[in-house]
């Protein structure tokens, strides 16, 4: 069991890594090539929510949405816009990932009626502690957000009890994010 969690953990290493290093080349070839600073200029809105959405969907792909701002910045787009573009992005992921818990919820209920026994005492015994939870989480946590957002889903939690310290959550994390990322790659670069 070490060993797979072992890999799992360098597969994880390896694949961010790999983002990391391919943005920053990404980043180097759109610096010296005007053409292509154009193109970000005219189209890289779609590519940040498409990156963004994915992103926030973070069991297939592990890559930070963030690491990609510096090849959007360096295209003329201003770092603002893109943080902007990365929250409604994520945003979206993580409604899609709500309704998913939502319509899968049948399926649970059928299925593993223990299992959504179990996430419903979970959440009753906490409830007055999700704000606070989930804004922590999804600012703070670089871990999948449909780790909460699928169980709230299938036991039926409504949107409004935690929507607003989602977004804030959301928010704060891709603005950090996006900052840190695109002041390191300046230094580099």
């Amino acid at each position: 069991m070490n060993r797979r969690r072992a890999f799992n953990l360098a597969m994880f290493l390896g694949l961010l890594s790999l983002g990391i290093f391919g943005s920053l080349l990404l980043t180097k070839f759109v610096l010296a090539n005007p053409d292509y600073q154009t193109l970000i200029q005219q189209f890289g809105f779609a590519g940040v929510l498409l990156i963004s959405f994915v992103a926030g969907l973070n069991l297939f792909l592990p890559i930070p949405a963030a690491t990609f701002v510096p090849v959007f910045t360096a295209g003329g787009m201003s770092l603002p816009f893109v943080i902007i573009l990365l929250v409604i992005g994520t945003m979206a992921a993580n409604l899609f990932s709500y309704v998913a818990g939502r319509y899968g919820g049948k399926v649970v209920r059928s299925h593993y009626p223990e299992l959504q026994q179990k996430i419903i005492s979970l959440y009753r015994n906490h409830e007055r502690w999700l704000p606070h939870f989930v804004f922590m989480f999804t600012a703070l946590m670089p871990l999948p957000d449909e780790v909460f957002l699928v169980p709230l889903g299938i036991i039926g939690v409504k949107l409004k009890h935690f929507i607003l310290p989602l977004l804030l959550g959301t928010i704060f994390y891709q603005t950090f994010a996006a900052y840190g990322i695109d002041n390191t790659f300046k230094f580099l670069l």
